[in-house]
């Protein structure tokens, strides 16, 4: 018995190693001649061209049938055009047919490719490239019972219709007899929908979708009958029964889509993109029902009668923005294109809508008229829970909330295109009003509440009474009225019909904190969390929204602050008027600050990459609390514990930033002149050395009645003309720059014959010396490196060279001061520069000592 079974087994083996061997005989032998002879039948059916690349012939990849695989496929259609490119297109067909007259093949897997379906004006296929029989003569018989598509790019447009399809096909299956004039399509896929147009109108965008089907075709009249077809979109199955009757420039259509165990994001997904952005992320739970008729003929001219019900009973609402879901739900929702199968009959209504959010009661409802032109009519009242609504504000910063916002009455009718009409918007009706009851905001590590106020809507117009606002340091009331509020909302983001929201209004607060409400205004975003690109890509779009956001209002306050900080800055009873129109927000008023009282006026442009313009006066201000204040205006040299003394200051600033927000330091511009009364300049660090270096010890505590310049920043660096500093040590002159990296190139002249005289005297009164010509001679000094890295050396040409530069720009900059701020300028008297009569003495040039012994 074992010899007999393992006499079976070698001739079995020996039986399939001859087929193998056969097999790959075959294939060496025959692939060149069955790959031409493919490509030849083929194209002798087609009234364009197949074109491969190569090809080869397996006998075992389908045994026991043979497959031909064709690689870099492409075949033109119609029109010219492409109508399948593909990386790979595999025929299957009997072995034995090889060898006959004909090819017989029964299946094709079309994969990694583009599919490309054109149906132009006057309906005509790009596919349509197959000749009759007669026409043919070939040696190839077609019967397919299978095809498949792998990894497919599908296009469609249909000119007639205006409609265009792009989707991708991870795979689809199709069996029956398909080379048939009658047969029964079984056909499953999956798919991933890029968008479905028709009509100009985007549906399905980036929807993942399949369907299991068996459809009766009948070829030559043109009629598929939906057996039995079921469609799952994204988790949620619908059922289609129907027929549909194709004909030479017109369809018949009678389908039947329904869904009993789907929820409401389902049907929203078959929403039209503008309305998917609104409604996209809702979900359901509870007794749904949704069906939709479509019946009728669909032509260039003609549109099918289309019916949809959608209904929620006893349900949940859920959407990711939501703390909690809007419970006991329940409504209707009918949608029907009417008596005229149009737009314009077309109608959608929301009725009898109520939920529950956090246990109060919200209900509403919708209906639009005539889709070409539509008329609006919306109703909503209750409240809503801040906690639980305050996602759908917006803004990543805001974590929290609590309170309410009460809705009391809203009522909206008019077309739509009145709403979006500044001219026409007086048209729509509008009433009711929001009320605000401690409804809270958690944003940015600020609790932001709304104590109280209202928002009361009368038509056009709209007022804001009474609202206070608590928080961030500030504690702020604000009135106003405004227009215009529905072309603001409904504006596109090129602002088309050029909307405005026109207000006036006060604020009145008895404390703000400006660097809050700033941190508060701020998008937070850490780039380490996104990588910088997209980090650049937010920001970016950040700033751009903030500049269409001002473009959308035109206005002004009043303002009044009792008591108000930034950072450190601090200041009271400001009174002023900030206004903004076209992108620009005008500031203008007074405060007293520092001991002083200072006035300002500017302008910030919110363009795609922004930048102020301000100018600011001060009088009587403490010169130590401005360093300290401004935190030494950015800057370590002269610090607030240096100075002494009561300050005059003219200032015009030019600042930019990009349009990420970083400022740009480069372009930053500023012009100032300022005048100090009995000053002190105390533990310099740079004077103390420099006093060891001329031996002059007063230089460590100066003294000066009073003193002036005029100072400019641009290229980053900080620029001092010439400056004349009458003292207790010495009279002296100082110019020179600064880099905002710490270099430094400074020039200073000392008269050391008023020094020589003074020291001779029995100590020092600590007065400052009286500023006179006389002198026994001048010293210059040059003091250059960086602030931590600095040297000194006598360099009489340089200096004075130096001071004749900065004569000049100390005239442009007073110019240019003069010019915004007018003349006088309210500067403290300058004393008289005492001239260089006595420059050249006996004795002295630029090899001499840099210091008199004994100082």
């Amino acid at each position: 018995m074992r010899k007999i079974i393992r006499k079976i087994g070698t001739g079995v083996g020996i039986a399939l190693l001859v087929m193998l061997i056969a097999a790959v005989v075959i294939a060496a032998f025959f692939q060149d001649a069955v790959g031409k002879k493919l490509i030849a039948e083929l194209n002798k059916q087609l009234t364009t061209e197949l074109t491969v690349d190569g090809f080869e012939l397996s006998l075992l990849r389908g045994f026991p049938n043979a497959t031909v695989s064709f690689h870099d496929v492409l075949v033109k259609g119609r029109f010219g055009e492409g109508l399948l490119e593909a990386k790979e297109v595999a025929f299957r067909f009997r072995l034995l047919s090889l060898f006959g007259s004909q090819i017989k093949i029964h299946s094709v897997v079309v994969s990694d490719g583009a599919l490309n379906v054109h149906l132009d004006n006057r309906g005509r296929a790009n596919y349509d490239i197959f000749k009759t029989q007669a026409e043919n003569g070939g040696q190839f018989n077609i019967s397919l019972k299978k095809a498949r598509l792998e990894n497919i790019e599908l296009a469609f447009r249909d000119d007639q219709l205006r409609q265009e399809m792009l989707m991708q096909v991870e795979e689809a299956d199709f069996s029956g007899r398909l080379s048939s004039k009658k047969y029964d399509l079984k056909s499953k896929a999956r798919l991933v929908s890029n968008f479905i147009d028709s009509d100009g109108v985007r549906y399905f965008a980036g929807k993942t979708w399949g369907y299991d089907a068996n459809i009766s075709v009948d070829v030559e009249k043109g009629e598929y009958d939906f057996n039995k077809v079921k469609v799952l979109i994204e988790d949620n199955l619908f059922n289609l029964a129907g027929k549909i009757n194709k004909k030479n420039g017109y369809t018949d259509i009678d389908l039947l889509a329904t869904a009993d165990d789907a929820d409401i994001a389902s049907v929203i997904a078959l929403l039209p993109k503008e309305q998917l952005e609104l409604l996209g992320g809702f979900s359901s739970e509870g007794t749904f029902h949704f069906s939709m008729d479509i019946i009728g003929r669909l032509s260039s001219t003609q549109s099918p009668a289309m019916e949809a019900t959608l209904s929620l009973q006893n349900g949940r609402l859920t959407h990711p923005l939501l703390k909690g879901p809007l419970k006991d739900v329940s409504f209707d929702a009918v949608f029907t294109n009417g008596e005229g199968h149009s737009l314009a009959t077309s109608s959608f209504e929301i009725k009898k809508f109520k939920g529950y959010l956090h246990r109060e009661l919200l209900t509403l409802h919708l209906k639009i008229e005539d889709f070409d032109d539509p008329f609006i009519d919306f109703q909503m009242d209750g409240a809503l829970p801040v906690e639980y609504v305050y996602g759908f504000f917006g803004h990543p910063g805001i974590t929290g909330g609590d309170g309410e916002i009460e809705i009391n009455n809203l009522d909206v009718a008019g077309l739509y295109r009145d709403m979006l009409s500044v001219r026409h918007v007086p048209n729509v009706e509008m009433k009711g009003a929001l009320e605000f009851d401690d409804a809270a905001i958690e944003i940015i590590g600020e609790n932001i509440i709304l104590d109280r106020g209202k928002l009361i809507f009368d038509n056009n117009e709209l007022s804001l009474q009474d609202l206070r606002i608590e928080g961030a340091g500030s504690d702020i009331v604000l009135h106003a009225t405004a227009s215009n509020l529905l072309p603001v909302l409904f504006a596109d983001s090129l602002n088309s019909n050029n909307a405005r929201l026109l207000f006036s209004g006060r604020m009145n607060a008895s404390k703000l904190d400006l660097s809050k409400w700033r941190k508060v205004a701020d998008v937070p975003m850490k780039e380490n969390a996104v990588g910088h690109s997209v980090y650049d890509s937010l920001k970016t779009e950040k700033y751009a929204h903030r500049a269409r956001l001002t473009d959308l209002i035109q206005g002004s306050f009043k303002v009044n602050v009792d008591r108000f900080t930034y950072n450190i800055i601090e200041g009271k009873n400001f009174m002023g008027n900030l206004s903004i129109e076209n992108s620009q927000a005008h500031i203008n008023g007074a405060a007293e600050a520092m001991d002083g009282q200072f006035t300002l006026g500017g302008v910030a442009y919110f363009t795609k990459e922004p930048y102020v313009k301000m100018k600011l006066s001060g009088d009587g201000i403490d010169v130590r609390k401005f360093f300290y204040q401004t935190e030494n205006l950015g800057q370590n040299v002269v610090r607030h514990e240096n100075l002494e003394g009561t300050m005059n200051i003219n200032m015009l600033v030019e600042a930019y930033w990009d349009s990420t927000g970083q400022f740009l330091y480069d372009k930053l511009h500023a012009w100032s002149g300022f005048g100090i009364k009995k000053g002190e300049l105390k533990n310099l660090d740079i004077l103390e050395t420099f006093s060891s270096y001329v031996k002059v010890r007063d230089l460590r505590h100066i003294r000066f009645e009073d003193m002036q310049n005029w100072v400019e920043i641009k290229n980053s660096k900080f620029y001092l003309p010439v400056m004349f500093l009458q003292n207790n040590a010495m009279n002296m002159l100082v110019s020179g720059e600064q880099t905002f990296e710490g270099k430094i190139d400074y020039g200073i002249k000392i008269n050391a014959g008023q020094v020589l005289v003074n020291k001779l005297k029995s100590g020092s009164n600590q007065k400052p010396i009286k500023a006179k010509k006389d002198g026994f001679f001048n010293l210059y000094y040059n003091v250059y490196g960086t602030l931590d890295d600095y040297k000194y050396e006598t360099n009489r040409r340089k200096v004075k060279d130096m001071f004749r530069r900065s004569e000049k720009q100390k005239q442009q900059i007073r110019a240019v001061l003069i010019k915004e701020f007018g003349a006088p300028l309210h500067m403290l008297r300058h004393p008289a520069l005492w001239p260089d009569d006595n420059d050249e003495v006996a004795g002295w040039d630029d090899d001499d000592v840099e210091y008199i012994e004994g100082f």
